[in-house]
């Protein structure tokens, strides 16, 4: 090779080597056990290198280029093992495991910083640019939220929640590792949903990152309609939507955006298929009734609802059931259950793309809309237990 060959390919090769960012790790009482490597993202961990520690327990990691600029927690993960983690931040490092079972880390003072801490009980002065003694109080945090939401007390309650409000960084918590754990706490923290709703939009407002903002929506999301939280739901998402932040929703913003449409003190969406129209029933109120066959909870909804149903029916209430049911043959079956009028069990064999589910933005079942004799939707609902018919629950006894 001449040299002017040579120069080339060494122009070539060492931007990525200079770039390259590697993780040379020596675990010897470890040696020829299968591993992961993670990187947290909120509630995922993206799995970013997996195989076997040598036979001496060395591994070499390298983070992706779609990965360079990420700043959090790393985590090995030893089968039969407890995780290993510790802080990537964009630099190459060493760590070993000594005599004493100490991992000694060269070339990284997050992480050697952080070990001290973890340890050695020792606290170095602590550098605002640096990620550990955010990650460390962000720990702490975690353990007081989960003490002020265990005891309940009041005055433990409040610092908690304006720590959350002025102080937690929620950019950084995204990749920490304990995104789950804070912010199910802060849910569990605010048992009044107004209040819950309105922290929550408090602490969108102060999110940086566009990734961890729609992550932190997302998650919103699922929590509120996994736990009925409707009224947290409709201060949420209309807050996001007016934003601004999220120009094209998918998927599960998508579906929420769609199902904001549909709120208290909003004209019901025509239910296509249905005859009579809920403004031409002399239905003191109409139940809809969102389902899905293969659901067990809809099931169980569904029976509880086939108990008090000779009691609303009495009321003046009218129940009309809609499937997301494919299959004729299974909606039959259904169908021949349901004590309510014929003409008020819908399936249009479409699905959750039926014109009915999308347009009241059905994203799980069961789903309940109690609608008054206007037409005006008066609350949705996610349980039967919940429903308030006329200003008291109908529950069986």
């Amino acid at each position: 090779m001449n040299k002017r060959s040579f120069l080339i390919c060494l122009i070539v090769i060492l931007p990525f080597f200079v770039n390259a960012q590697t993780i040379n790790v020596l675990l010897p009482e470890e040696a020829n056990k299968e591993y992961a490597f993670v990187l947290s993202k909120g509630i995922r961990q993206d799995t970013i290198q997996k195989g076997t520690l040598s036979f001496s327990g060395s591994v070499t990691i390298h983070i992706p280029d779609k990965d360079k600029g990420y700043t959090g927690m790393g985590s090995l993960q030893i089968k039969d093992n407890a995780p290993f983690n510790f802080i990537i931040s964009g630099a190459g490092f060493d760590v070993e495991q000594g005599a004493d079972s100490k991992c000694v880390f060269k070339n990284s003072p997050e992480n050697a910083y952080l070990y001290s801490v973890l340890q050695d009980r020792v606290t170095p002065s602590a550098n605002s640019a640096r990620y550990a003694p955010v990650f460390i109080d962000m720990v702490r945090y975690m353990q007081q939220l989960d003490r002020a939401v265990q005891t309940g007390n009041l005055k433990e309650k409040s610092v908690a929640r304006m720590y959350a409000l002025q102080k937690l960084d929620i950019d950084k918590l995204y990749t920490s590792g304990i995104w789950y754990n804070v912010i199910d706490g802060l849910v569990r923290l605010n048992t009044d949903q107004q209040t819950l709703g309105q922290n929550m939009t408090k602490i969108l407002e102060r999110i940086k990152s566009q990734e961890v903002y729609e992550h932190l929506v997302d998650n919103l999301i699922t929590i509120t309609q996994q736990f009925g939280l409707d009224d947290a739901f409709d201060i949420i998402i209309p807050y996001v939507q007016q934003s601004g932040r999220i120009e094209t929703p998918r998927e599960n913003i998508f579906m929420a955006f769609a199902m904001a449409k549909v709120r208290r003190g909003m004209t019901a969406p025509r239910i296509e298929g249905l005859n009579p129209t809920i403004d031409a029933s002399n239905a003191e109120k109409t139940l809809l009734v969102f389902y899905q066959p293969d659901c067990e909870n809809c099931h169980i909804q569904l029976e509880q609802l086939i108990k008090i149903y000779p009691k609303l029916n009495q009321m003046g209430v009218r129940v009309v059931s809609l499937s997301s049911d494919h299959q004729k043959e299974s909606f039959e079956k259904d169908r021949k259950r349901f004590p309510w009028a014929e003409n008020d069990k819908l399936c249009d064999f479409q699905g959750f793309g039926g014109k009915n589910f999308i347009n009241y933005g059905i994203m799980g079942t069961p789903t309940f809309f109690l609608i008054d004799k206007n037409g005006i939707i008066i609350r949705r609902y996610a349980l039967i237990a919940d429903i308030d018919f006329f200003g008291e629950k109908t529950n069986e006894k």
